[in-house]
């Protein structure tokens, strides 16, 4: 999905473990089925709670709920309000995050089928996906290989990589999640931060690819 048309690419940058991003997912697939002939698509992570160490508690839990609750009446999307998590969990999603970096450089391509693996199990059966072994059983159900999945997540050169593309997230002027960036050559530009549905965005995408390079 990425080569499509190199001169017009539309960058998605999200985080698998923000809900809004699960919300988001069926505009995703719908923008996808009507402008993957005419345009690129590149996905990307941005890092929502990287590296986060705070203990999940019931305030916590309750937290990201009512955070659940509101995107599941403003997009459909289903959820396993049933979230509990064990006594080492913590909402930390640089796991996830650089598991997409890994699949896209084994298996590109593959990384956009990954992103949804990693949050229906997250969000539909509460799966821990912070944790080396699950990610490991998702990649394997889509057929790649765990053994070269794990070796190339514990490399110490993925781990800087995804972090610089946190970093580089950050320098496009990404701050919320998801968003949805527009590429042309050099020049990017904002198409959409936080949950748009697909009436607002074709209109901007058209207008997009309308521009003369």
């Amino acid at each position: 999905m990425e080569a499509v048309h190199d001169s017009k690419t539309l960058i998605y940058v999200i985080d698998p473990m923000c809900s809004w991003c699960w919300g988001f997912s069926p505009v995703l697939d719908e923008l996808i089925s009507r402008y993957q002939e005419r345009i690129s698509f590149q996905l990307m992570v941005g890092g929502l709670r990287p590296g986060n160490t705070e203990r999940f508690d019931d305030s916590r839990r309750g937290y990201i709920l009512q955070h659940w609750h509101a995107v599941q009446e403003r997009t459909g999307q289903p959820f396993n309000f049933n979230f509990q998590m064990g006594a080492t969990f913590t909402y930390d999603t640089e796991p996830a995050s650089r598991a997409i970096v890994v699949v896209r450089k084994l298996v590109p391509g593959q990384e956009w089928a990954f992103l949804k693996e990693i949050q229906t199990a997250f969000y539909v059966r509460n799966a821990d996906v912070t944790k080396i072994e699950v990610l490991e059983g998702l990649v394997v159900k889509l057929g790649m290989d765990g053994t070269s999945f794990c070796q190339t997540y514990q490399d110490s050169r993925t781990k800087q990589a995804v972090w610089e593309e946190f970093d580089q997230a950050r320098e496009m002027g990404v701050s919320g999640f998801p968003a949805l960036l527009s590429r042309q050559g050099e020049s990017v530009s904002t198409l959409m931060y936080g949950y748009q549905g697909v009436e607002t965005l074709c209109p901007l995408i058209d207008q997009f690819l309308e521009k003369v390079a």
